[in-house]
C-alpha cells in the first residue's frame, strides 16, 4: 500500500474511524502488488475486456498476497489496529510511517543528556539503507526507485545507483520541519556535503506515547536475527570487484558477534522496454529519417521485470521523448578524428564499435566480449558535429527484453545528447508511461550511455574525465530532459509541488523539484536539480529554447564537479605543505612529496585544459531570441537563459582564479622542495668530503703500515732462518753437540776461520729472504689478471623459472632489500661447469633482480683471464643463452662489448 504521508493540521476535521472516507477505501482496494491502473489501453493490452475481469484479477492477486503473508508468519498486526489518538502531537496527526521512521532514527541517534555525554547521529546514506530494509521487510510502507547517490568512503566519493525512497525522504523533511528531528550539515574528506540526523527532545517526548507493538515492528528489522536479537544492526560499505573485474559497491548489515548480511539496496530492478532513436531537428544536418521501433512495442509486454516493490502510480505521461545530456571536453580535431573513426566519409558508414585496443593487428583472429554497439551515421559536419544512431546489444538478465536504440549528437562545443523515444515499457504503450517505470528505464540509459561514449572518446578525453571525476567517470551524473505530449493528471504547475505523491514521483526522474510553471494554457514545465519535464501538446515547438537550456545545464553540472575537484586539489597541496614542514620527522616524507607534486602538477595542467575548452564552448553560445508568441515568451522568461549564461561564465572565471591560485601554490611548494633537496645534497657532499678525507688518511696510514710490515716480514724471515740453523745443530734444544757438527762445522770452519761461520749465516739469511720475497710475489701475481664485467640488463624475466634456475646453483651470498615500492634481491655463486664456459676457468656471477616486478637489473662477472680465453661478449652470450634455455629470459639481445672490437686481431688485406 502506498504510504499516506499526510499531516492533518486540525484534528477536529478528522473523520472518525467508524466512518472512513470513501476515497480511502477506494485507495485501499487498489492496494495490490503489480497493480495495473484502470486505463483502457493497458487493460486492452493485458486482455481485460471488461471491468468485471479487472476486478476479479485484483481480488485474486490480493488473496494471493494475504495467503503468502500468512504462510510467512507475519509478526505484526495490521496498521489499522495501531492507529489512535496517540498519533496527535504538536497539533498534527502523524501517520504510522512517520512514527516508525522517527522511532528507527531514535535507535541510532540521540541527543546528549548531560554535558559529559556525546551526541550520536545517523548519516543520510546509512539511513536510506535502513529505510529500504524496513520497506522490504514490510514494516515501512514507502515506494522506492533507483537513484544515483554519491557515497563517500576512505576519503574518496563514488556514485552508485541505490533504491531510494522519495516518500521516506519527504517524511524525514516533515519531521525536521516540526522539530522532531535535528539535522547536521558536515563535509567529507573530499569536501562532499553530508547530512546527519538525530531525534530531538521533542521527538523523544512523542515516542513516549507510541504503542509498544509498533516499536516491536521496527525492532524486528533494526536488530539482528537470533542469536543477535539484542545487537543493533550497523551499515557498512564495501567496495569489491565483481565477476567482470570492475569495482562494485555493496552495503552490508553487520552486528556485534559476527553477523553479516548483504543489502539488496544496490540491486537495481530492470524493466522490459522498447525505444526508438530520437534527435530534435534543430541539431540535425539532414532530413534522413530515423529508425522507428514502434512496430516492436509488443515485445516489451512479452518481456519480464524483476520489480519487487508494489508500485503506486500517481503521474502518467503520453508519447515520451528523453534527452539525456552531458558535457565532455571536445575540440574540432576530436570531432574530425571521430568522424574518421566512425567512417562518416566512407561508403559503408558506421558498424560495430568497441574501446578495446588491438595489440596484435597482424594476428588472424580477434576476440572481444559480448555487448557491442551498432552505429549508423545520420549526418555530420566535418569539424562541427556528428549525429548517429546507436543500437545497444549489451546482455540482459533472463526474461528481460530491452530494445535500446539511441540517437546521439556530439557537438564540437562539448554538448553530448542521447535521445530516445519510448515506445513501450512492460505492458504500457507509448500513451501510458508511468514515472515509476520511467525512473528504472533512466538507470539503463545513464549506464549504457556512459559505456557507449567511452567506446568513442579518445584516450586523452578519457584521461580528462578520469581526473575530473576522480576515477568514477563511468557513474557520472547526467541531465534528464523529459518531453511528453500529455501528462495525467493535468494540474497547474504549482500543484505538482504538493510535498506528496506527485512531487515524490517527479523527484524519481528529475531530482529535487525547484519550481513549476504553466507555459500557456496547455503546457507545463517542471524544473528539478538533475532534470526537467516539459509536458503538453506544444512541447516540440519549444525545442530551440529547451535545447539551449539543456546545453547550459549540462555545463553547470560539469562546473559543480569541477568546483569540488578544486577542493580536492587544494587538500592535496595542503598535505604536501604539511609533509614539507615535517620532512625531518619521517625519512619517507620527501619521496611522498615528490610523488604528490607530480600528481598535483598533472592535475593542474589537465584542469587548465578543461577550463580552456569550457570557456571556448561558452563563448560560442548565442542566446536565442525571445519568441513572439505568448507561450514562448513565458518559457523564455522562466528559463532566464541570458542570466544563466552570464552566471555560468562568472563561475568559469572564478574557477580560473582557483586553478591559478593552485598553480602558484604548486610553484611555491616546488621551490620549498628544491630548498630541501639542496640542503640534503649539501649534507651528502659534506659526508662525501668527510669520508674522502677519512679514506685519504687511512690510505696514508696503510701505506706507512705496509712499509713497516715488509720490514717486519724480513726480520721474521731472518729469525726463522737463524732458527733453522740452530735447530739443525741442536744447540737450542739443550742437547750435546752431535759429532758430525764438531767434525764438519766446528773444527774445519768455526775454529780455523774467524767470522766465516757468521758470513755463512748472513748468506743463508739473504738467500732465505730472497726466496720468501719470490714466493710472496708469486702469490700476489695469482690475484691479478681477473676480468670484472658489470652489465646493466633491465630485462623482463620469469620469476618462477628464475627460482628454478638458481635452485641448482651453489649460492654463496643472498642479499635482499625491500622498500614500500621495491623489492631487490642479489645472489652470488661460483660456476663449476668448465665445459659450459669454453673449457676455461668458470667465472663467479652475481645477479641483481627485482622480485616485485620481475626484472633482471644487472649481472656481475669475475673471471680469471689467465685461465680462460673468454672475453666480455663471450661471457654475456653464454649467460643469456643459458637463461633463455631455462625459460628465464625472452626476447633479449645482449649488447656487444666495445672491447670486443678492440681485442679483435686485424685481418690482412687481400690483393
Amino acid at each position: 500500500m502506498h504510504s499516506s504521508l499526510w499531516l492533518q493540521k486540525n484534528k477536529n476535521d478528522n473523520k472518525s474511524d467508524e466512518e472512513p472516507d470513501a476515497s480511502e477505501e477506494e485507495e485501499e482496494e487498489m492496494d495490490i502488488p503489480g497493480q495495473i491502473p484502470e486505463y483502457s489501453a493497458t487493460r486492452a493490452e493485458a486482455g481485460l475486456t471488461d471491468a468485471k475481469g479487472y476486478t476479479d484479477m485484483s481480488t485474486n492477486l490480493k488473496r494471493n498476497i494475504r495467503d503468502a503473508a500468512n504462510d510467512d508468519g507475519a509478526r505484526f498486526q495490521d496498521d489499522e489496529d495501531l492507529e489512535g489518538d496517540w498519533q496527535e502531537f504538536v497539533d498534527l496527526r502523524w501517520s504510522l510511517n512517520h512514527v516508525k521512521l522517527l522511532y528507527m532514527i531514535s535507535k541510532y541517534a540521540n541527543p546528549a543528556k548531560t554535558v559529559e555525554d556525546e551526541e550520536s547521529w545517523i548519516r543520510s546514506v546509512p539511513l536510506l539503507v535502513m529505510i529500504y530494509e524496513g520497506i522490504v521487510t514490510g514494516v515501512l510502507d514507502f515506494d522506492y526507485a533507483p537513484q544515483s547517490v554519491l557515497v563517500t568512503q576512505d576519503g574518496g566519493s563514488k556514485r552508485c545507483f541505490m533504491n531510494v525512497t522519495q516518500e521516506g525522504k519527504s517524511a524525514i523533511d516533515d519531521l525536521r520541519e516540526k522539530k522532531l528531528l535535528n539535522g547536521l550539515k558536515l563535509s567529507s574528506e573530499d569536501f562532499q556535503p553530508i547530512t546527519a540526523y538525530q531525534i530531538s527532545a521533542q521527538g523523544q517526548e512523542f515516542l513516549t506515547q507510541v504503542p509498544a507493538k509498533l516499536k516491536r515492528d521496527v525492532d524486528g528489522f533494526v536488530y539482528g536475527p537470533k542469536p543477535f536479537q539484542d545487537k543493533l544492526l550497523q551499515v557498512m560499505l564495501k567496495r569489491e570487484d565483481d565477476e567482470e573485474g570492475e569495482e562494485a559497491q555493496h552495503f552490508y548489515l553487520t552486528a556485534e558477534g559476527g553477523y553479516e548480511k548483504i543489502s539488496t539496496i544496490t540491486d537495481i530492478e530492470d524493466v522490459s522496454y522498447v525505444s526508438s532513436p530520437y534527435l530534435p531537428l534543430l541539431v540535425r544536418k539532414s532530413e534522413k529519417p530515423m529508425t522507428s521501433n514502434a512496430h516492436r512495442a509488443g515485445e516489451a509486454a512479452a518481456g519480464e521485470s524483476n520489480i519487487k516493490d508494489e508500485l503506486t502510480e500517481a503521474i502518467h505521461l503520453a508519447h515520451v521523448s528523453l534527452l539525456v545530456g552531458e558535457w565532455i571536453p571536445f575540440g574540432s580535431n576530436q570531432i574530425v578524428a571521430l568522424n574518421e573513426r566512425l567512417g562518416a566519409m566512407d561508403r559503408c558508414q558506421g558498424g560495430l564499435f568497441t574501446s578495446k585496443i588491438d595489440k596484435d593487428p597482424t594476428a588472424t583472429q580477434f576476440k572481444v566480449p559480448t555487448g557491442l554497439t551498432q552505429v549508423q551515421i545520420l549526418d555530420y559536419d566535418l569539424i562541427g558535429c556528428i549525429n548517429f544512431e546507436a543500437e545497444i546489444n549489451y546482455p540482459e538478465a533472463e526474461g528481460i527484453v530491452q530494445v535500446e536504440n539511441f540517437g546521439m549528437h556530439l557537438n564540437v562545443d562539448g554538448t553530448i545528447m542521447y535521445g530516445l523515444k519510448i515506445e513501450a515499457i512492460m505492458e504500457r504503450k507509448a500513451d501510458d508511461i508511468s514515472l515509476d517505470m520511467l525512473s528504472r528505464l533512466l538507470v539503463d540509459v545513464q549506464k549504457d550511455s556512459s559505456q557507449i561514449i567511452n567506446d568513442l572518446l579518445s584516450a586523452y578525453q578519457r584521461s580528462l574525465l578520469s581526473m575530473i571525476f576522480c576515477g568514477d567517470q563511468k557513474n557520472r551524473c547526467k541531465y534528464n530532459m523529459v518531453i511528453a505530449e500529455a501528462i495525467d493528471p493535468k494540474l497547474n504547475g504549482e500543484e505538482y509541488m504538493d510535498r506528496g505523491d506527485n512531487e515524490n514521483e517527479l523527484k524519481q526522474v528529475i531530482g529535487d523539484i525547484q519550481n513549476a510553471h504553466n507555459i500557456g494554457a496547455d503546457d507545463v514545465l517542471i524544473l528539478g536539480r538533475d532534470g526537467m519535464l516539459f509536458a503538453g501538446p506544444n512541447s516540440r515547438r519549444h525545442e530551440p529554447l529547451l535545447l539551449f537550456y539543456l546545453s547550459l545545464l549540462v555545463r553547470e553540472m560539469f562546473i559543480r564537479v569541477f568546483f569540488v575537484r578544486t577542493f580536492v586539489l587544494d587538500d592535496l597541496l595542503k598535505k604536501v605543505r604539511l609533509l614539507i614542514m615535517e620532512h625531518d620527522k619521517d625519512p619517507n616524507n620527501i619521496p611522498k612529496v615528490r610523488t604528490l607534486l607530480n600528481t598535483a602538477s598533472r592535475d593542474i595542467i589537465l584542469l587548465q585544459e578543461i577550463l580552456s575548452y569550457l570557456f571556448e564552448s561558452l563563448q560560442s553560445m548565442e542566446v536565442p531570441e525571445r519568441p513572439e508568441d505568448e507561450a514562448g515568451g513565458t518559457l523564455y522568461k522562466v528559463l532566464n537563459m541570458a542570466n544563466m549564461k552570464r552566471d555560468v561564465l562568472i563561475r568559469v572565471e572564478d574557477l580560473t582564479k582557483l586553478v591559478h591560485g593552485a598553480q602558484h601554490e604548486l610553484q611555491n611548494l616546488s621551490a620549498m622542495t628544491d630548498v630541501i633537496n639542496t640542503k640534503q645534497l649539501e649534507d651528502v657532499f659534506k659526508n662525501v668530503e668527510a669520508n674522502t678525507k677519512y679514506l685519504v688518511d687511512a690510505s696514508a696510514t696503510n701505506e706507512r703500515a705496509s712499509a713497516s710490515l715488509e720490514v717486519m716480514q724480513m726480520i721474521l724471515a731472518g729469525m726463522f732462518a737463524f732458527d733453522i740453523i740452530d735447530h739443525i745443530s741442536g744447540g737450542t734444544m739443550g742437547l750435546s753437540t752431535p759429532w758430525w757438527v764438531e767434525k764438519w762445522i766446528n773444527e774445519p770452519i768455526v775454529a780455523r776461520y774467524p767470522f766465516l761461520w757468521f758470513a755463512i749465516n748472513i748468506l743463508w739469511l739473504i738467500l732465505f729472504c730472497f726466496a720468501v720475497l719470490r714466493v710472496m710475489r708469486y702469490l700476489a701475481d695469482l690475484s691479478t689478471g681477473f676480468l670484472t664485467l658489470r652489465v646493466k640488463v633491465n630485462a623482463k624475466i620469469n620469476l618462477e623459472k628464475m627460482d628454478l634456475y638458481l635452485a641448482d646453483k651453489p649460492i654463496d651470498i643472498t642479499d635482499s632489500m625491500e622498500e614500500p615500492a621495491m623489492a631487490i634481491k642479489k645472489v652470488a655463486w661460483q660456476e663449476r661447469d668448465r665445459a659450459l664456459w669454453a673449457g676455461g676457468a668458470p667465472p663467479k656471477l652475481e645477479l641483481t633482480y627485482d622480485v616485485q616486478y620481475g626484472f633482471l637489473l644487472s649481472v656481475l662477472f669475475q673471471l680469471d683471464k689467465k685461465k680462460s680465453e673468454l672475453d666480455e661478449d663471450g661471457l654475456m652470450r653464454i649467460f643469456t643463452a643459458t637463461l633463455a634455455e631455462h625459460g628465464v629470459l625472452e626476447d633479449y639481445d645482449p649488447p656487444r662489448s666495445k672491447y670486443a672490437a678492440a681485442n679483435r686481431k686485424p685481418q690482412p688485406l687481400e690483393d
